[in-house]
């Protein structure tokens, strides 16, 4: 095997995937089980023998044992792939919260936030029919202001590509009035979610005696300058 084709494929996977062939794809996944061999060789058998990714996949350890240069834990971990991604596929996408009106959203930060006795600050990333796509949760912030790394939010938004976002933190003193510190750190929010193309829909304080939401309060267009839609 060259000096460094393994590095050089990893980089070529994660700098421009589309580039990158099934077999490619099959002999990068067999790196991580198969040390200081030339996977590819491997990765084509496979394919030829199961006729593609999802033969591969869908195939039972012991079959998959039979392709020279795959050992029982190859084969094992190629079929737990294939049961991780079928798991995912059935079914996961249907069980994702969906942000399609506020008491929805409510309910929601009720139950992340419900007695929790420290400040926590949680990013809710939407896809464009509303299904949460990721949500990122700081803990232990400073009990008098929300910490917004704006790089972080940044690195986040430039990765999962949102189509919008909701900001949520709680206050354990019981005030759900929003502060200055409160009010800052959403103007940042909606200022770098501008940068990315991203809908910054809502920023919500959660208390034990209510929330606030600077949506539904008009506090969030008094702040970014847009008119309520």
């Amino acid at each position: 095997m060259h000096e460094g084709h393994r590095e050089r494929m990893r980089d070529r996977l994660f700098r421009d995937p589309d580039t990158v062939t099934d077999h490619e794809l099959l002999e990068i996944l067999l790196f991580y089980c198969i040390g200081r061999k030339d996977t590819n060789p491997v990765a084509h058998e496979l394919l030829d023998g199961f006729c593609d990714l999802t033969g591969v996949f869908s195939a039972p350890p012991a079959l998959l044992g039979t392709i020279e240069g795959v050992g029982g834990r190859t084969a094992e971990f190629l079929s737990l792939l294939g049961t991780i991604y079928r798991r995912a596929r059935d079914g996961e996408e249907r069980k994702r919260p969906r942000f399609l009106s506020f008491s929805e959203t409510l309910r929601l930060v009720e139950k992340r936030f419900e007695g929790f006795q420290e400040e926590k600050l949680e990013l809710y990333c939407l896809g464009g029919d509303g299904c949460l796509q990721y949500l990122r949760s700081v803990r232990n912030a400073r009990h008098d202001s929300v910490g917004v790394d704006a790089r972080f939010v940044s690195f986040i938004l430039s990765q999962v590509k949102p189509h919008g976002v909701i900001l949520a933190h709680n206050h354990p003193s019981g005030d759900m009035h929003p502060s200055a510190a409160d009010d800052v750190a959403t103007a940042e929010v909606a200022r770098i979610c501008r940068m990315y193309g991203v809908k910054c829909h809502d920023s919500i304080i959660y208390t034990q005696n209510g929330a606030f939401s600077y949506y539904c309060s008009g506090r969030l267009d008094k702040l970014t300058g847009n008119k309520k839609e």
